[in-house]
Order: structure tokens, then sequence, then C-alpha cells
């Protein structure tokens, strides 16, 4: 049985977990439809190989062209309008950048996975079902969705400084080469062409790292809101709950998860 089959049969309460995944970064109605192909291919090596993830999203529009035409021929107006919109918000954010679409599907995938593994735990006794209805709070899914996004912005800066520093690389090369020419040689045409492209390659350095560092610095703005508005709060929560089992009430874990977190 695929996986996308295995989640359709989940209970409600995990359901609901599942429809926090998928939004318009990756719409759910393009999981539903290419569900089985989607599963087929190896997304998590593609998000570190841009020509892996530009073949893929390549691939998964001429898949979703498929489902059009096919659509388009049994008159389905409705189904048709939904499928252009999705197909538009799908290549209007990851046609420059197919790398994220890559790791979005990943981080969709395996998140699947672990509601399904939570699912499928074996609740034996009350201790096991207050741990369960704990790791299943709204606070815990918000904590990890969120956990899941800076994890996925921090994977896609470290891709953009990797590039920069590649991109730096080429130029010192260039520069170092240039320098070391004849002082006649310089006036040429060919060197001419040379100097305006190291001039827009450097533009172009130095945009990148601006764009790095705005990237760097919202990333730590939002893991110090994870930790200060939502983490502290669970934190506190804790304490008490272990406070109250000290004076007779009842015990409840969930260090471990705070520690993970």
């Amino acid at each position: 049985m695929s996986q996308w089959n295995q989640v359709q049969q989940l209970e409600p309460c995990f359901l609901e977990q599942i429809d926090q995944i998928y939004d318009d970064i990756f719409p759910m109605e393009i999981r539903h439809l290419l569900a089985q192909w989607i599963e087929s291919q190896d997304w998590e090596s593609a998000y570190s190989n841009e020509s892996t993830a530009v073949m893929l999203l390549h691939n998964l529009f001429i898949k979703l062209d498929e489902h059009l035409e096919r659509v388009s021929q049994e008159k389905n107006l409705l189904l048709i309008h939904n499928l252009k919109k999705v197909r538009k918000i799908l290549q209007a954010k990851y046609q420059s950048n197919p790398l994220h679409i890559a790791l979005v599907i990943s981080n969709c995938l395996r998140e699947e996975r672990r509601i399904l593994a939570s699912a499928s735990m074996p609740v034996q006794g009350p201790l096991e079902k207050s741990l369960q209805n704990y790791l299943g709070s709204e606070r815990q899914r918000k904590i990890e969705l969120k956990g899941s996004e800076i994890k996925n912005s921090t994977q896609l800066t470290e891709q953009d400084v990797k590039y920069l520093e590649d991109l730096q690389e080429e130029f010192d090369f260039r520069f170092k080469t240039v320098c070391n020419i004849e002082q006649n040689d310089k006036n040429s045409p060919v060197m001419k062409q040379e100097m305006l492209m190291l001039q827009e390659m450097l533009n172009t350095i130095d945009y990148k790292r601006k764009e790095v560092l705005s990237k760097m610095a919202q990333i730590l703005r939002e893991v110090d809101a994870l930790v200060n508005n939502v983490l502290l709060e669970e934190l506190l929560d804790w304490k008490r709950r272990q406070q109250i089992a000290c004076i007779g009430g009842p015990l409840h874990s969930g260090l471990d998860q705070l520690q993970n977190w």
C-alpha cells in the first residue's frame, strides 16, 4: 500500500496533522494526484543536487500537464481551473529555485512517515495515553512545524553560502589572472570585456552577500521567537506539571521531547 493510501486511512486527529503539512508551499492536490510518482522519486538526494532537482521539477510539470490534458477531455471545468492555478503557483515559486521544491517535498514525505509511525504506536495504559495526548497537542505541532520551516530555511541558506563561496573563488582567480597580464594588453577589447565581466561578478557577489546576511538575520529572529514565545511557554508548563506531581498529582513526562526541541 502506498504511503498516501495509508495517510488517507488515518483517524481524524492524525489527518488534522497531515492537513497542517500542506499549503501553498506544496498543495495537497498535487500530492494526491501524483502520489505514486512523488513517492517513487529520490527527493532527499535532489535537494543537494541541482541538476537532479531541475529534472524532477521538469518531470513534475510534465505529469501535471498530462493530468490537465486528461481532465480537459473530460470537460471538468472546476478541476481544470484548480490545476492551472496550482501549476502557476508552483512555477512562480520554484522555477528559479528547484532545490527548494525538492527540500519541501522531502520534508512533507518525512512528516507523513512520522505521523504514520505515531498513529501506529499502541496505547497500553493511562501513562501511555497521557503521553500520546501530550505529543499530539496543538503547541507541539506548532513547534515541530516551525522547527521544520527553520531547518528548511537554514539548508537553503547553506546552499546560498556555498554558491557565494564558489562565485568568490572564481572572481579571485579571474581577477588575479587579469592583474598578471602585461599593461599593454590590458587595453585590448578582450580585456575590456573581461573587466566588464569582473564588475558584473563583483556586483552579483555584493548582492548575494547582502541577501545571505538578510536570510541569516531572519533565521535568527525566527529561532529567537520560537525559543522565547513557544518553547519557553512549554518549559514553564512542564515545570508546573512536575511541581503538581511532587505533591501527589499525576505524573507527566515530556522532558525528552523538550530536550530534542
